[in-house]
């Protein structure tokens, strides 16, 4: 039986943070579509040891993130397995939306890095522990193209779709609700929800 042990409702521009422990799974869902969630992990035991997207796409051989996968951490141990998705498209190798990035394509307002920063200081722990590694950024959409260009489109996430993984250690994750412009999310910018799980609940 499918058990939901917390479910957050986030806006746009806000942040969460929590525990998932070894086994238990973390669900993240898009709403209402086309929009865009980050978030980063780090070992609930020594907050130092952080998911590696970089070394986890070097360890799989692939761009493209899918179910079975593994990420591993920055001590090379696994740390999340994929084991739902209903898009198949998100951007994993690192990085984040920030106050410099927005201002540097015309833009004003704080990104995800400022408020996921904003999430490990109120949980404790210092700002300074993220890095763009340890970032994955569910349901951006950014095609590698045969002509060698990276091109951010809009997400192709439809309402209810989902990314689902579970723990491989006991893990402290942040997250934020991105706020970039188009083509990064859709317009108008919507909520994300995240649910911690029961064992085995990613089917339905």
């Amino acid at each position: 039986m499918i058990e939901v042990l917390d479910r957050r409702l986030l806006q746009p521009g806000h942040g969460a943070h929590g525990i998932v422990r070894l086994g238990q799974t973390f669900r993240i869902i898009d709403e209402l579509g086309e929009q865009v969630f980050d978030f980063a992990s780090f070992s609930l035991d020594d907050p130092h040891e952080c998911a590696d997207l970089v070394m986890s796409r070097v360890l799989l051989e692939k761009w493209k993130l899918e179910v079975n996968d593994q990420i591993v951490s920055s001590a090379l141990r696994p740390m999340w397995t994929v084991i739902g998705d209903s898009t198949g498209v998100h951007e994993w190798s690192g990085g984040y939306c920030s106050r410099g990035l927005n201002r540097a394509l015309g833009y004003e307002h704080d990104g995800c890095k400022e408020v996921m920063e904003q999430e490990l200081t109120a949980a404790g722990l210092q700002a300074s522990l993220l890095t763009s590694c340890s970032c994955l950024n569910s349901f951006m959409n950014i095609p590698y193209e045969s002509s060698g260009r990276w091109k951010m489109r809009r997400p192709v996430s439809r309402a209810g779709d989902y990314l689902e993984l579970r723990a491989e250690m006991d893990i402290f994750w942040i997250g934020a609700v991105c706020t970039m412009e188009e083509p990064a999310n859709g317009w108008p910018l919507t909520p994300i929800a995240c649910e911690l799980r029961t064992p085995g609940s990613s089917a339905k």
